[in-house]
């Protein structure tokens, strides 16, 4: 990824055209599908499995077709797009190259909206869908109309990505494959850095330097998360930066967090004054950290302080994050993203504050081979408390099988450390049959990854709910 990719997905962008995309299933690829259809692009786009973002993009005005194969280049596109998870030499793709047709990745496509029109890009390993969610309906709620693009279908703005008539674009802006420093944002929002893919970085010298690059190509103002070391290191230095957080002293500063059924409230402090109280109907000291890095950016864009933090009230957050799939008196069933250990944690934390559950049952999904094994000491800990788990296969995300990697070390880990209640399904259908044989009346299950394990939340939503 190079300055020269970006300024090569810069020209295609102002041209225009018919525009395709490998991969559109994915909600990075949809998001930009509804991008490209929301400025008059012709779009065509392919993937393995047409789901529901797939399908969001045919009802959009896409053409939408079944697997990958040259023929979808007949007749030729001005541009292909691919996920990252396309392999460079892949048939279609290299058709493509071999036609003279100009191709990009997903990041540096995205990163090209960016460069043309006031843009906020939202970055960090956790927390950027969540935060990315509440800026946009702090935009909407002040009378604004951004357009948009997150990593997670959010039914409260209507999708993944919408072209809107201010000329704000807010992004999620995905740092696992170096795109992150391709950006020029007006804001840049840092939640926090936590190293992670390395299936892409070297080290965590080079895993820092794409936020590094960001925080010196953003233009007005960087947000920064003032609890997180890294984040505080990379982006705090800045002579333009606005740090927000609950536990240090901080530009916009939370304080007197209190925990509210399944919300929460908290004060707020901006530049040291108080501005109110905010009340936002989501649990977790994680979701405050969010609320607060969106308000920064809202403050940073010009918006009304007051007018940002009364949209956190009516706040609707992404599908899979603390989504409950069921709800009933004797069994509750919910899905969540989470997939590195700090986000385990912090996913549990905010479970036993906002929803007390009597019986946990949890089933985790491990996903990618080279983050189970980089971080295979710390998934344990994460888990702490945790009496019954279950952990599947590893969602592989198009990785072929690493040592060291799979879910059985990981179990093998968990028993070198001492948790003896865990165990490892054969498969996600081996996983289902343990849930009816085990499940007990009053339980919370958990079903947890970032990968396919939410079929099982479907099934249950469609057969208990």
């Amino acid at each position: 990824m190079d300055a020269q990719g970006m300024d090569e997905a810069r020209r295609c962008l102002a041209r225009g055209g018919h525009v395709h995309l490998m991969g559109v299933g994915g909600v990075g690829v949809a998001g930009l599908a509804h991008l490209l259809i929301g400025r008059g692009c012709r779009v065509s786009g392919c993937d393995l499995e047409l789901n529901r973002c797939a399908q969001s993009v045919a009802a959009a005005g896409g053409r939408i077709l079944a697997g990958h194969d040259p023929s979808h280049l007949v007749p030729p596109p001005d541009w292909l797009i691919c996920s990252a998870a396309v392999p460079a030499d892949h048939p279609e793709a290299a058709a493509a190259r071999a036609a003279g047709i100009p191709v990009s990745r997903r990041g540096e496509a995205l990163a090209a909206f960016s460069a043309e029109t006031p843009c906020v890009a939202v970055c960090g390993t956790h927390g950027k869908t969540t935060t990315t969610a509440m800026l946009v309906q702090m935009f909407r709620h002040a009378g604004l109309d951004p357009s948009f693009a997150i990593g997670a279908e959010v039914d409260a703005l209507g999708g993944v990505a919408a072209v809107g008539a201010s000329p704000w674009l807010v992004v999620e802006a995905d740092e696992s494959d170096g795109t992150l420093a391709l950006y020029t944002p007006e804001v840049a929002v840092v939640t926090n850095v936590d190293l992670d893919h390395l299936e892409h970085f070297r080290d965590l010298a080079e895993f820092h330097g794409v936020f590094e690059t960001l925080v010196r190509r953003a233009r007005r103002v960087v947000c920064y998360g003032r609890d997180d070391p890294a984040a505080t290191r990379i982006a705090g230095g800045a002579g333009h930066a606005i740090g927000f957080g609950l536990d240090r002293p901080a530009d916009v500063r939370g304080l007197r967090r209190r925990p509210e059924g399944i919300g929460q409230t908290f004060e707020v402090e901006l530049f040291g004054r108080p501005i109110g109280r905010v009340r936002l109907p989501a649990p977790g000291a994680h979701n405050a950290r969010n609320a607060l890095g969106a308000l920064a950016a809202a403050v940073a864009c010009g918006l009304d302080p007051a007018t940002a933090m009364a949209a956190l009230e009516g706040f609707r957050a992404a599908r899979r994050r603390l989504e409950i799939r069921v709800q009933r008196p004797d069994l509750r069933v919910v899905s969540d993203y989470a997939h590195h250990p700090a986000e385990i944690r912090a996913l549990l934390d905010a479970v036993r504050e906002g929803l007390a559950p009597s019986g946990l049952w949890m089933a985790f999904q491990p996903h990618r081979y080279t983050r189970t094994r980089a971080l295979l000491r710390e998934f344990p800990p994460a888990f702490q408390g945790v009496e019954r788990l279950w952990l599947a296969p590893v969602y592989a995300a198009s990785e072929p099988p690493l040592p060291g990697g799979s879910s059985k070390d990981l179990l093998e880990e968990f028993h070198r450390q001492g948790h003896r209640g865990v165990r490892l399904a054969a498969d996600l259908e081996d996983l289902w049959v343990r849930l009816l044989e085990e499940r007990r009346p009053g339980d919370l299950i958990l079903l947890v990854g970032a990968g396919d394990i939410d079929r099982l939340a479907d099934r249950a939503a469609a057969e208990w709910g």
